[in-house]
């Protein structure tokens, strides 16, 4: 298998690869097939890329296919007919992704070998996309039709420093997994609150943790990222080297690179209460008046998480809160809203936070159509109560719909969490604690078969126009919209307003400046628009 020439073991271990702050990052003469022989990688040598220039489209990313075979060999390079590959694409969240047949899937052991399939692919014109726990809803965000899917999986290093302030995580760690390995030393990180999320987009496009209250986001406690740029380069991103790029990183997605370490500020961790309780819909009056006491009690008691879900099952309509603390404390003050309602179910219990974390996990199964779909406003009782039963009022319309779920979430961007994100400079966002409290009104919706498709963006999207104008009437309409929680329809980064929007496009041109991550990388949530055009 391949070893790293002089000059590429050079460049990583000296730290060549991390240009001065200020100077020109990439050069305009740039060479891509230098830079893989930088890494050790000699073109002429790979029959794949033989008469390349010769080449279109589908046959571009079979010769990168077939390079990447000849230097990593096939146990790290999966093709359609390896029974891994199978395995692979059946294993997404999503069923529009699971659908998605790349020409091959890359299971990078090291940050080199994810700068070498980045290179490959501007060299090929392959297109690619990378896989950390796969949980976007949309066809093409974490795996590349007919291109190279990158998959983290091997990428899974964890570690602490040496006064166990700060953890390192591989992308291909799922928060289930780090969460078990940081338990016995009775330490957390602010992460997701199901077990199979990946640790990647997660924290790259914001991070609602169980924690969040206390500490912000997961975007707003990290300490550095190592990232592997357009021209190959692995540099280390914090509040003093690149400090711009480490900015853009919190909120960016992956419109500015790949991220191959995460090194996340640790937190303590004890055994949580968490509680299930379930309204009848004539409740929910007193529900959303409970949120929104709860919401504003943040200040007060950071200990405190919550969301409410409003459902329809077997035809009753039903408000459901989640309500977690992050001690063991029993009916903690802060909830006492909540528990003067009478309730339908109460499930109360004292859990570990991996313990938590797979209880969320087991109600979000994989296996069908999803999306997501989001809004903000303002913290208005009065409106959100409005919404709620508008909601109600229309969910007849997806009767028809085979094994439609529509759900609506709410959740409250409390100042707490609002005030935490202007740590460490600031993120991307767009967001600080004079906008808030806001509510992030998020539309889950899974269906069995793609015949549905249209008719279930066109619900949500007609629900939306009048829960947006409704609210703009009232002035307290917002444009952010959560990365992890958008649609394909949705442009995220314009919702972090003009201004963060002109930045990050600055700094994705001194890092990216021939845009690979905008135009090789066309999945998710990109710089210039939606995904898809609705």
């Amino acid at each position: 298998m391949r070893k790293l020439s002089s000059i590429g073991a050079w460049l990583v271990a000296s730290g060549a690869a991390q240009v001065q702050a200020g100077s020109s990052f990439e050069p305009a003469n740039f060479n891509v097939t230098a830079a893989l022989k930088g890494y050790g990688v000699d073109t002429s040598s790979i029959p794949a890329l033989a008469n390349l220039s010769q080449r279109w489209t589908e046959s571009s990313c079979l010769a990168a296919c077939g390079s990447l075979d000849s230097i990593f060999g096939s146990e790290k390079v999966l093709a359609p007919k390896n029974a891994g590959y199978t395995s692979f694409t059946g294993a997404f969240w999503s069923e529009q992704q699971a659908e998605v047949r790349p020409s091959c899937i890359f299971k990078p052991g090291v940050n080199t070998d994810v700068a070498i399939v980045v290179l490959l692919s501007q060299l090929t014109r392959c297109p690619f996309a990378a896989k950390s726990g796969g949980h976007a809803a949309f066809r093409g965000a974490s795996s590349s039709p007919g291109g190279i899917t990158i998959w983290f999986t091997d990428l899974n290093d964890l570690s602490l420093n040496e006064d166990r302030s700060i953890v390192s995580l591989g992308p291909g760690n799922l928060w289930g997994q780090v969460y078990k390995a940081l338990e016995p030393y009775g330490l957390a990180a602010v992460g997701g609150r199901e077990s199979s999320i990946g640790v990647g987009g997660f924290v790259t496009g914001g991070g609602i943790s169980f924690h969040s209250n206390l500490y912000g986001w997961a975007l707003d406690n990290v300490e550095s990222f190592e990232v592997v740029t357009a021209s190959g380069r692995i540099v280390t991103a914090n509040t003093t080297h690149f400090p711009d790029l480490y900015w853009a990183l919190r909120g960016g997605g992956n419109n500015l690179g790949l991220v191959t370490k995460f090194n996340l500020y640790t937190i303590p961790s004890s055994t949580m209460r968490g509680t299930t309780r379930a309204f009848e819909g004539a409740r929910v009056p007193e529900v959303v008046s409970a949120f929104a006491n709860v919401a504003r009690g943040a200040t007060f008691d950071g200990n405190a998480q919550q969301y409410v879900a409003f459902i329809r099952m077997q035809g009753v309509t039903l408000a459901s809160a989640e309500l977690s603390y992050a001690l063991n404390k029993t009916d903690p003050l802060i909830f006492k809203p909540y528990r003067d309602i009478p309730a339908l179910a109460d499930t109360t219990e004292s859990r570990s936070l991996v313990q938590y974390c797979d209880y969320i996990n087991s109600l979000n199964p994989n296996g069908h159509r999803e999306v997501y779909w989001a809004i903000a406003t303002q913290l208005d009782e009065s409106f959100a109560r409005w919404a709620a039963e508008y909601f109600f009022e229309v969910l007849p319309q997806t009767d028809n719909i085979s094994g439609a779920n529509p759900v609506i979430v709410y959740q409250a961007l409390t100042e707490p969490m609002l005030a935490n994100m202007t740590k460490f400079g600031g993120n991307a966002l767009g967001l600080d604690a004079s906008q808030g409290p806001l509510i992030l009104f998020d539309m889950a919706f899974w269906w069995d078969n793609a015949a549905d498709d249209n008719a279930v963006y066109t619900f949500i999207h007609d629900f939306y126009k009048v829960v947006t104008d409704e609210a703009k009437k009232r002035g307290i309409a917002h444009q952010f919209i959560y990365m992890n929680y958008g649609s394909q329809f949705q442009d995220v980064i314009a919702g972090y307003g003009a201004d963060n929007k002109a930045r990050l496009q600055k700094v994705a041109a001194t890092y990216d400046p021939r845009g690979i991550y905008q135009t090789l990388q066309p999945g998710y949530f990109k710089l210039n628009g939606a995904p898809v055009q609705y």
